[in-house]
């Protein structure tokens, strides 16, 4: 059996062997981009043409949401602004040609470079986890619009593997406008009518920089402080799933007011904490009166611009 540090090592020599690795992101307050379905396969597919036009930007993972997206990247700087400018200017042509009204003149990607292994790690974790926050109906490995249903995923491998559907020339052209992907090298394999992230995403390479399939699970699912700093780091708002959020709310009730449960709290603890939750982890009023059982009239007179 292959011991701790042996593995540890192994994820540090596959990190150390490439890079630079680029966090690309867009803000999470800009308008709509990707009002309905339509919308969303266009952009995995145009996503996935961009990638292969500019190999040097190699994409690890990435979520498109309805307003911005993230990506993980390993190449120059160069190459990933460039990887981004084009996904742009072919979203944008696109959008026109199918008369959404959707302006991207302002839609400007931010990117830090990433400077460590662990730091990496957490960046893909927060990333395949982005969508699941603000999508009740789906997990880390169901939501579709990303790369991280594949991430140790043997089954979704699997349909990637068997799928002989692919981006024809003339659909490439209709994504971008343009005759640049007609002479690609390789097939652009699609997977539930679009085009597959196994396809143009380095997974394999990204499932390498963690231990095992049970280390990457624990970093999605229990590395929640982690997952905080990178949202605040980056300027987005943090939206816990209840349960998450639930947790936080059990350690600080153990390790501030004696471990008593929060319902049962006193009323100017119970307050305290309130705020704590709208400050520091970004809890919306309604998730504070589940986690508390405050009146609604205490909690909207404490935040009354936040329901």
């Amino acid at each position: 059996m292959i011991s701790y540090s042996e593995m540890e090592s192994k994820c540090s020599l596959t990190f150390s062997n490439s890079g630079p690795y680029w966090h690309l992101w867009t803000p999470e307050n800009y308008q709509v981009i990707f009002p309905d379905k339509d919308a969303f396969i266009a952009g995995m597919n145009i996503l996935a043409i961009c990638s292969r036009l500019v190999p040097e930007a190699k994409v690890i993972t990435f979520e498109l949401m309805s307003n911005h997206l993230h990506l993980a990247i390993s190449g120059l700087k160069e190459a990933a602004l460039r990887l981004f400018k084009l996904f742009k200017r072919s979203l944008s042509r696109y959008l026109k040609s199918r008369g959404y009204t959707i302006d991207l003149s302002s839609f400007e990607a931010n990117i830090r470079q990433i400077s460590s292994l662990q730091e990496l790690r957490n960046v893909i974790t927060y990333i395949n986890r982005n969508g699941y926050i603000v999508s009740p109906d789906t997990t880390p490995f169901t939501y579709q619009w990303g790369a991280n249903t594949y991430y140790f995923n043997y089954s979704a491998k699997a349909r990637f593997r068997e799928s002989d559907a692919t981006l024809t020339k003339p659909e490439r052209r209709a994504f971008i406008h343009s005759h640049d992907a007609d002479k690609l090298a390789h097939p652009i394999v699609k997977v539930d009518g679009y085009a597959c992230p196994m396809g143009f995403c380095c997974i394999e390479f990204g499932e390498e920089l963690f231990r095992c399939a049970s280390h990457y699970f624990r970093e999605l699912s229990r590395n929640i402080e982690t997952q905080k700093e990178i949202a605040e780091e980056i300027g987005e708002q943090v939206f816990y799933t209840d349960d998450e959020l639930f947790g936080v709310v059990l350690a600080i009730s153990k390790d501030k007011f004696g471990g008593l449960k929060p319902s049962l709290l006193p009323a100017t603890a119970k307050k305290d904490l309130a705020i704590l939750l709208h400050n520091e982890y970004h809890a919306s009023n309604k998730q504070i009166l589940r986690m508390l059982r405050l009146e609604p009239s205490v909690v909207d007179s404490l935040f009354p611009k936040r329901y």
